[in-house]
């Protein structure tokens, strides 16, 4: 009987043992992949231009370790490309007195160059976190967004800017923000 005793002692420890090395593995797994998420951060405001890249977003983005990264930080760049799309009513009057209408689909893209400084760890200065964005730098539009009330063109052979927009409404937008260097150009947000 005291030998049965002393077995279940036995047994109840190691499985006390077990259980606390499952924990601590498990426990390791959560570690990771709460690592793993933290090291993806973007946050990006495309009214201003602000936000911040951390530095797992570029080195995933072009391949890097750490060092590669700390070595290439300083011609790493970031753009920004939104494409808004409008649907856009132009009417007029035809020669024989009739309202015509006919809706347009116009797209006006617009690239943009985002201003970016190095984040270094706060601890050391010498370690990359990432890269704060401090705003825009410089914005291209191709087109340009028909006003209500200005002219457009209305007849069939495109030449006389004898319509008017009556109705202009944003369909749809598409944006990305794009990290850059020696050419190569990789979206990290969305």
């Amino acid at each position: 009987m005291i030998e049965l005793g002393k077995h279940m002692k036995q047994m109840k420890h190691r499985s006390g043992m077990i259980t606390a090395g499952l924990a601590a593995a498990g426990a390791a797994v959560t570690a990771l992949a709460v690592a793993g998420t933290a090291s993806a951060s973007v946050t990006f405001d495309p009214a201003t231009g602000t936000g911040f890249v951390g530095k797992g977003d570029v080195q995933t983005a072009f391949g890097w370790n750490n060092q590669q990264l700390q070595n290439s930080a300083a011609g790493v760049t970031f753009s920004y490309d939104a494409t808004d799309v409008y649907s856009a009513v132009c009417t007029w009057i035809t020669g024989e007195g009739t309202k015509g209408e006919k809706t347009h689909d116009i797209s006006v893209p617009r690239h943009s160059s985002v201003n970016s400084v190095i984040a270094y760890d706060a601890r050391t200065h010498k370690q990359i976190d990432g890269f704060t964005l401090t705003g825009f730098a410089g914005t291209t539009t191709t087109g340009t967004v028909p006003v209500v009330g200005n002219s457009c063109v209305g007849n069939s052979d495109g030449i006389n800017f004898n319509g008017t927009w009556t109705s202009v409404s944003l369909v749809s937008s598409d944006a990305t923000l794009s990290t850059v260097y020696g050419g190569n150009s990789v979206v990290v947000w969305p």
